[in-house]
């Protein structure tokens, strides 16, 4: 599998402000690869920079093996963006802002396609000045996908959309990842959405990339946090606060939720039976998006 976006050492700073810094990562082609952080950790300047609209202080980009800095309009030809909020035209309707759209690249395009795709057919005559700002993101997107991109660089793209709608964008992103090998780049904020899209996500803090890992790795049990079905959990619960191999204990409708120092949740079994403590079953728990996002935030900000 080739590298669709490769970025080697990207700086970008802003007068005395380092907004990103020494950042290197890459995507592969056919790959969906999820771009994390909180407010201000450097997400939209990063697509910023892959995608041309701003200049690294150092540092280089290059798309489908070409340098973006020297072959901006073979990559850009090839390229679908949404960034911040997408602008249009108010007085044109939706069809006419992407007919606009596909005249200034001089490029055939489908229109009608394009709106179907993000919901919109059924009002591609009316005026954009009237759209809802979740119609306005689903207009964006339309645009990103009008000229049948091989990649995609999306900035936040369920920004003001309802559930429903999020779910149709994130289904249209995995079927044209597996269905027509397009990459996507897209940041967000909803961890549980990216949980389910993204075959990757890499996690930006203050600037710095702190970690990138395949999601199902992410995903996979994490045996120091046990969910135990027993008999007498309150009183096993008083026992484990005083064992010092345990990090916090709970009681949650008759269930014990254990997280343990080290995971090792056969330590933790042979402690309750030891003990005398019938126990119905022990789960080790699933990390989510969210706990891997926490712990990575907790230990850069120790």
């Amino acid at each position: 599998m080739s590298a669709c976006i490769q970025a080697e050492r990207l700086t970008k700073r802003y007068g005395s402000v380092t907004a990103v810094q020494d950042l290197s990562f890459e995507v592969q082609s056919g790959e969906i690869m999820g771009l994390l952080g909180l407010n201000g950790a450097g997400k939209s300047t990063t697509l910023y920079m892959l995608t041309g609209l701003v200049a690294p202080t150092s540092g280089s980009v290059s798309l489908f093996g070409k340098p973006l800095d020297r072959q901006f309009l073979y990559v850009a030809a090839r390229m679908g963006v949404l960034v911040e909020r997408p602008v249009f035209h108010d007085y044109m309707s939706a069809r006419d802002n992407l007919a606009l759209c596909a005249r200034l690249a001089g490029r055939e395009a489908s229109l009608d396609r394009a709106l179907d795709r993000v919901g919109l057919l059924g009002v591609a005559g009316r005026r954009v000045g009237t759209f809802s700002m979740g119609m306005r993101q689903r207009l964006g997107l339309a645009q990103a996908l009008l000229l049948d991109p091989e990649l995609l660089i999306l900035d936040e793209p369920a920004n003001g959309l309802d559930p429903e709608a999020t779910q149709e964008i994130m289904r249209l992103l995995r079927q044209l990842s597996e269905e027509s090998r397009v990459t996507v780049l897209v940041s967000s904020h909803m961890l549980h959405e990216a949980e389910t899209l993204c075959d990757r996500v890499a996690v930006l803090h203050e600037g710095r990339l702190v970690a990138c890992d395949k999601t199902q790795s992410v995903l996979s049990l994490d045996e120091s946090r046990v969910e135990v079905l027993m008999d007498a959990p309150e009183a096993a619960m008083k026992r484990l606060q005083t064992q010092p191999w345990v990090a916090s204990v709970e009681v949650e409708k008759g269930r014990l939720l254990a997280l343990l120092k080290e995971p090792n949740a056969h330590q933790l079994i042979a402690f309750l039976v030891s003990a005398g403590y019938r126990l119905t079953a022990v789960i080790p728990q699933r990390r989510t998006l969210q706990d891997y996002f926490m712990e990575l935030l907790n230990k850069e900000q120790k």
